[in-house]
């Protein structure tokens, strides 16, 4: 609450707007605002005037703000501070860490870029280093530090100090009570980088099959581990790129159980999911060997054709935590042992595949219908193994090839292309195959329904990697990165940001019951600060500077509130 001061200097009084608010639990002056004398006060009332501002600016203040407290709620600030302390003078290798991955939420681009968008953030007046700290060799400087010349690139475990960092970490929020003992989510994928073919200070960069269908470049693998109930980041494994996932899975497990082990977290409480890319023979093996408990996809083609098309009506309906899915469990023998299959069905997961089927059912059969009229033309003259690689091609998305049928003749020397809708394998599709998941775990005494319930943790960690890679959640590319060192911090500092933006996600439940990440972050962007520039009162003095935030919504109120940015506005304006 405003009120108006009066303080005497000499024999003069001299008035001041002051506001006060609560900082830590005590009363103090957050902010104050010289006004002049009497006369002067006067004068401001008789002309009902307001000062106009010499200039305005602004600043980015809820996302980077928002990043920021949690970076401190979180500890993970803390941690790296004592991994990488600061030197006597200038930002510590932990800042531009953090700066990293909160630029790359923010405005995701190369380091260049990074000095000039900080002195625009809220950032630039909390942390009170200059933009100058930030350029691009400083941030190469600094990573250098992080993982030094001497060490392994590739080494891993206690040697390597990033991997310390995330045991740190996970101790920290283990004792903190933010991650869940009861699921982690285990998946990987591959992201394709620009660095030349001729490169060869790079080992981690190899061509293999992307999945984003850019097989010309080189890629980098990551294999992620995250907390299935809270969204954290607990380890991750930046991999070569020509290394399948199935192999990488051994590697990867590995890892986690030593993060279990070291961390005091018994193996038996665990139950880690993970997709049917992972679900090998060989895998089930080494996880029954490990001792933990696990949730995997089952192949299609695995699962007995009796339990997998059994009719929806046959399927009982799970709670309302689950809104449209049913779900039936039945004890099957799977690589030679008995397992728990459990047969999902989601209703929004039907109706999404069936929404993409019939878009590229629609694409292709017109492709034919242009393709069939170009070969009866006097003049075409494809080859027949031309003719059917192309076609493959456009039948080589999921289902296409079970309800396309085509058939080619030679007449006359020429090709001639017919081709027909399947209406029935249309309709045995519909009824026994959209929306169904066979899942398979060792955890014999769980139902259906929370088997179900257990494996949606894999369904937030594709989320996690959509994020990624369309830049929706984080910017992970154009990673500019060309060394190994480089490229396994850049993922580093990448993951970090993904745990800031889930611990703002959960927080933000509170405020906005629903919200997505997606929209989280829009609401935040929006949440600007104006720096306003007025002249001097009187003749002589400075300029004097206000600050003021933009016109919140209802949404942004709340989410302002709970996460702790109006206690950061009020810091900064005293």
């Amino acid at each position: 609450m405003a009120s108006l001061v009066a303080k005497k200097k000499g024999k003069q009084l001299y008035y001041y707007v002051v506001e006060s608010a609560r900082v830590n639990g005590k009363p103090r002056i957050v902010h104050q605002a010289y006004l002049g004398t009497a006369e002067k006060v006067a004068a401001l009332v008789k002309d009902r005037t307001s000062p106009v501002p010499v200039s305005a600016a602004s600043r980015d203040f809820g996302l980077p703000g928002a990043l920021w407290l949690a970076a401190q709620q979180t500890g993970l600030f803390g941690v790296l501070e004592a991994l990488w302390p600061a030197p006597r003078s200038g930002p510590s290798p932990a800042r531009y860490l953090l700066l990293a991955a909160i630029h790359r939420i923010c405005q995701p681009g190369p380091k260049t870029e990074v000095a000039d968008w900080y002195g625009r953030s809220i950032l630039h007046s909390t942390w009170g280093i200059p933009p100058e700290r930030f350029t691009s060799q400083a941030f190469w400087d600094a990573l250098e530090k992080i993982l030094p010349e001497h060490l392994d690139p590739l080494a891993t475990g206690e040697d390597d100090p990033l991997d310390r960092a995330q045991l740190r970490l996970l101790d920290l929020w283990k004792a903190k009570q933010m991650v869940s003992r009861r699921l982690l989510a285990y998946d990987t994928t591959n992201f394709y980088t620009y660095i030349a073919s001729t490169n060869t200070r790079n080992d981690l960069a190899q061509r293999g099959h992307n999945k984003q269908g850019r097989h010309n470049l080189r890629q980098v693998g990551l294999s992620y581990v995250l907390d299935g109930e809270n969204g954290l980041s607990l380890c991750h494994h930046v991999y070569r790129g020509n290394v399948a996932d199935s192999e990488e899975f051994s590697t990867a497990l590995a890892r986690m159980l030593g993060m279990l082990d070291r961390c005091q977290i018994a193996r038996d409480t665990v139950t880690l999911v993970f997709d049917k890319g992972s679900a090998a023979l060989a895998n089930t093996v080494e996880l029954q060997e490990a001792g933990v408990g696990w949730i995997s996809a089952l192949p299609w083609n695995q699962a007995p054709a009796a339990f997998r098309e059994r009719a929806v009506e046959q399927v009982p309906l799970c709670s309302s935590a689950q809104p449209g899915v049913r779900a039936a469990a039945e004890k099957l023998l799977v690589h030679g042992r008995e397992y728990l299959c459990v047969l999902k069905y989601s209703a929004s997961f039907a109706g999404e595949q069936l929404h993409s089927l019939t878009t590229s059912l629609s694409k292709v059969l017109q492709a034919l219908r242009r393709f069939s009229m170009e070969l009866n033309k006097p003049q075409a003259r494809w080859k027949e193994d031309q003719i059917r690689s192309k076609i493959q091609r456009w039948l080589s998305g999921q289902f296409l090839e079970e309800l396309i049928r085509y058939q080619l003749e030679s007449r006359n020397g020429a090709s001639r292309l017919q081709f027909d809708f399947d209406t029935a394998a249309w309709q045995r599709l519909v009824d026994h195959r959209l929306g169904r998941t066979v899942l398979l775990t060792n955890r014999m005494d769980w139902t259906a329904e929370q088997v179900a319930l257990g494996y949606s943790g894999q369904h937030e960690i594709e989320r996690v990697f959509r994020g990624l890679k369309d830049g929706d959640w984080l910017g992970w590319g154009p990673m500019y990165h060309w060394t190994d060192r480089k490229i396994r911090i850049h993922a580093f500092y990448c993951m970090l940001g993904i745990s800031l933006l889930q611990h703002l996600h959960k927080l933000a439940q509170s405020a906005w019951n629903g919200i997505s990440i997606e929209q989280l972050l829009e609401e935040l962007r929006q949440i600007q600060q104006f720096v306003l520039l007025y002249p001097p009162q009187g003749e002589k003095g400075p300029n004097r500077v206000a600050t003021v935030l933009s016109k919140q919504t209802l949404t942004q109120q709340a989410l302002a509130k709970t996460l702790g940015l109006d206690q950061l506005y009020i810091t900064q304006r005293g």
